[in-house]
């Protein structure tokens, strides 16, 4: 069902006599407009508002609320001072869920870059309490059908665990989430997006986020993030006619419509190819370990291995994401498909991570750098980050290998 932002235009109620009264108004401003001076014009409201939305995304609220001691008792009170948008919390065991309120925005888009900006500040504040584990915000807003009826339902939906912001530097992830407001959700643990915003985002935001759904991890037990939503919602068509049934004459065997044939796939190409994926991630994990390791501050300087030790690192990655190319590239059942995508963007991230970490090592190479245990710091934690990658779920291809594995003489 096609779905769209509530509009409040009003018709104008001026008739003939009004007009009468504005052309006479006309001439008397005519008269006395001199008296003014165009310097005293008011701006108008729009601008005041565009002013205002770019402020909000160049400075941080000012915070004076506690959020670091508050308790599941006082947390709520104490978001609501935090910002005038949050209405609320609602805490299930650790679980903290953040609502914001409904308030207007020019588009869709402004609305979600908002979203992804001040929960990332605000996880920045409420990782250091230690009475939650999980952060969790959701955002609603009137949502109008086909038939004109309104109601106001949640549009946004996400959550960070605290072992996924373990392994982040959140001021500095604020700051990337700032300029590219898609990271928000390629880092969050789970998010979920309404079909109706995310189909009017513009391409360059809806392209890489990849889909309105992310339920990977997603543990219902401690935060139900999507309302009777699953992934099929994604595929399916907006609107299916119904076939007007056959009523001349029963339907025979030889009327009834020829079964679909079942999907086939290369299962060969697939064994072959969840076999080295798999296996690559083993072998690149105890290495990315291993480099880690030699990693250290001694004397005040950085030790560790040349820059040239990282390419066999790199030897080991690009491999993986050829298979993961391949099998991208073939038919495959839409579990597999789904487990594909998502290896498919941590290669992606994987690749990043290891550039820049050549750079440091580079930097070590030279000598050129001023503090030994912050640069062995970054270090690790992208070291770490790789780590984290190289342990995905891939339960979809583990239970594929074993149904086929052994008719394919694997």
């Amino acid at each position: 069902m096609e779905e769209r932002r509530r509009s409040n235009r009003k018709p104008s109620g001026m008739g003939g006599k009004g007009t009468l009264f504005a052309i006479f108004g006309v001439l008397i401003v005519g008269m006395f407009g001199s008296i003014y001076s165009a310097q005293n014009d008011k701006p108008t409201e729009v601008k005041k508002e565009v002013k205002a939305e770019d402020m909000k995304e160049k400075k941080k609220p000012e915070v004076t609320a506690d959020l670091e001691h508050a308790t599941p008792e006082t947390i709520s009170s104490e978001l609501k001072k935090y910002s005038e948008v949050i209405t609320g919390a609602k805490v299930k065991g650790k679980t903290l869920i953040v609502q914001y309120k409904d308030s207007a925005f020019w588009s869709d888009n402004t609305m979600v870059e908002s979203y992804a900006l001040d929960s990332i500040r605000l996880i920045e504040d409420l990782y250091k309490n230690k009475n939650f584990d999980l952060f969790a915000f959701e955002r609603s807003t009137v949502m109008t059908d086909d038939n004109g009826n309104e109601e106001l339902e949640p549009v946004l939906k996400s959550y960070y665990t605290r072992k996924t912001l373990d392994q982040m530097n959140l001021d500095n992830f604020s700051d990337m989430v700032l300029v590219d407001r898609e990271r928000y959700f390629q880092k969050a643990d789970g998010y979920w997006i309404h079909l109706g915003i995310f189909r009017s985002l513009k391409e360059s935001l809806s392209g890489k986020i990849n889909a309105p759904i992310n339920f990977e991890n997603m543990d219902e037990s401690r935060y139900d993030m999507h309302p009777d939503a699953t992934n099929d919602v994604v595929e399916k068509p907006e609107s299916v006619e119904k076939e007007e049934p056959i009523v001349a004459e029963p339907v025979t065997e030889e009327s009834a419509p020829d079964p679909q044939p079942e999907a086939t796939y290369d299962v060969s190409t697939i064994v072959n190819s969840i076999y080295l994926i798999t296996q690559g991630f083993d072998m690149t994990s105890f290495k990315i370990s291993e480099l880690n390791d030699l990693v250290q501050v001694s004397d005040g300087k950085v030790q560790a291995p040349v820059s040239s030790a990282l390419f066999e690192l790199k030897s080991m990655l690009d491999p993986i994401g050829k298979e993961i190319t391949t099998l991208q590239q073939i038919s495959t059942p839409a579990d597999l498909k789904a487990t594909t995508q998502q290896l498919a963007a941590n290669q992606t991230e994987l690749n990043r991570l290891y550039a820049e970490i050549q750079q440091q090592f580079y930097t070590i190479d030279k000598q050129d750098y001023s503090n030994a245990n912050q640069l062995v710091n970054a270090i690790k934690q992208n070291f770490n980050a790789m780590e984290q990658l190289m342990h995905p779920d891939v339960s979809s291809y583990t239970t594929f290998f074993k149904q086929n594995a052994d008719e394919q003489g694997s």
